[in-house]
């Protein structure tokens, strides 16, 4: 039968922390951004029309646009939820800068948003049910049951916002084995994918990567991770690996082959490959959504004596006010 063998395809963004035209000043020296990624997706998705879309967390913070629309029109439409709601993500996992602008920033994101943000462990602290209501999600994709576990990173007990109002982050590893085994027993489905947002590494930071513990569990197939902002695609203790370098530098696509075992599917091989921002030019759709939010936030940068609405607030991002301190006119060139 034809569909006897099947291919699935599954595109990663991580750690894109609000850039969406690639700029010299800010993040990285390399081409990126949410507009030449958009180019790269829509370039998938005419040669796989059923391709998965999936973020790995940190979308909504770092850069100057985020900074400004957090803080002065989110009354708006989200930038970067427009550009994701556009390019159709499939779901999305929850980053821990994605809580520094506040719960109601947050919640306000999650609510505009066209597709669910995955956090099985981000629960009410009184029920322990998922705040955002999906733990995971369910893709019947050319035949194949492919189940999406999400997960965050979990803070050191006792550290904003472990607790942050109404809201206990559990254990990552705890949360994911306990819903991967639930997923298992009721979807029986042929791939399991967990998207985290975590990673690998085991210095001092404010949560922890448990990427090693969850890659020890039993019944995933695919493990998207992020934090690192490092390039992986491997196996992993008999899991594949993927994440990117953030930003957007690149994307992340995972291809999976699969074939027909009785009524279900055995996935048969993994293999994993990664789309440069600078094989693309930007996407005119993806710019012009963010144009005049865009120029709002560079006349707002350059307005006079703007550096001093930081001097007085030491709860202001100190990365931005640093930037604005160094901020040229020539930095913007390739902005707009």
């Amino acid at each position: 039968m034809a569909n006897d063998h099947v291919e699935l395809t599954i595109l990663q963004t991580n750690d894109i922390h609000g850039h969406v035209k690639s700029t010299s000043h800010w993040g990285t020296d390399h081409t990126h951004g949410m507009a030449r990624l958009s180019s790269i997706i829509k370039n998938r998705r005419q040669v796989d029309t059923d391709l998965l879309l999936l973020d790995t967390g940190d979308m909504l913070k770092g850069s100057p646009l985020s900074y400004h629309y957090a803080k002065y029109n989110d009354h708006m439409p989200n930038p970067m939820i427009s550009i994701m709601n556009h390019l159709e993500y499939d779901c999305a996992a929850i980053g821990e800068y994605d809580f520094d602008y506040g719960l109601p920033f947050l919640s306000r994101a999650i609510g505009r948003s066209f597709f669910p943000w995955l956090a099985a462990n981000i629960v009410h602290k009184t029920t322990k049910e998922p705040y955002f209501g999906f733990p995971y999600t369910v893709k019947i994709i050319k035949g194949v049951k492919v189940a999406i576990l999400g997960v965050s990173a979990t803070r050191k007990i006792g550290e904003h916002p472990f607790i942050l109002k109404d809201i206990l982050i559990e254990d990552a590893y705890v949360s994911a084995k306990r819903w991967v085994g639930f997923i298992h027993e009721t979807e029986s489905p042929d791939l399991v994918i967990v998207n985290y947002h975590g990673g690998f590494n085991k210095k001092d930071a404010r949560s922890i990567d448990q990427g090693d513990e969850i890659c020890s569990i039993d019944g995933i197939d695919i493990l998207l991770t992020a934090r690192d902002h490092a390039k992986i695609s491997e196996m992993k203790h008999g899991k594949f690996v993927m994440q990117t370098g953030g930003y957007g530098i690149e994307l992340g696509e995972v291809r999976v082959t699969l074939s027909r075992f009785g009524s279900s599917y055995k996935v048969e091989s993994i293999n994993g490959l990664f789309h440069a921002a600078n094989e693309a030019e930007p996407d005119e759709e993806i710019e012009k959504l963010v144009h005049f939010q865009q120029l709002e936030t560079l006349n707002w940068s350059l307005r006079e004596k703007v550096s001093q609405h930081f001097k007085h607030s030491a709860s202001d991002d100190p990365v931005i006010n640093d930037w604005l301190k160094k901020l040229r006119l020539e930095d913007y060139i390739d902005f707009f």
